[in-house]
């Protein structure tokens, strides 16, 4: 899938979990208690952020497309996207979110 066609929207993260198991039905299943780990495909520019008292001040996101992140247990959104043709499921979440990234 061409996730380069995904655009989000200020801190959200795009990503493709690891290890989630998927029912007959598509329902996903991750064990409870337990940090679940996903591959960022896609990012957005980042954000706003006001300090009272100062100017809002731009902040870019501090991951990159293909970094591995470790999140909470149900953290996120998860849906099913199709981009021409093809499906694919993933998981959108706020950078805040993430717990760790796991890097080489």
């Amino acid at each position: 899938m061409d996730y380069s066609k995904i655009n989000p929207l200020h801190g959200i993260v795009v990503m493709k979990m690891h290890g989630a198991k998927e029912s007959e039905g598509g329902i996903l299943y991750t064990e409870e208690k337990r940090l679940d780990h996903a591959t960022v495909v896609a990012l957005g520019p980042g954000e706003w952020v006001q300090k009272p008292g100062k100017k809002p001040e731009y902040r870019g996101m501090n991951i990159a497309i293909g970094d591995t992140v470790v999140i909470g247990p149900g953290s996120g959104v998860i849906l099913e996207v199709e981009i021409e043709g093809e499906t694919d499921t993933l998981t959108f979440i706020s950078e805040n979110d993430i717990v760790a990234v796991v890097r080489k």
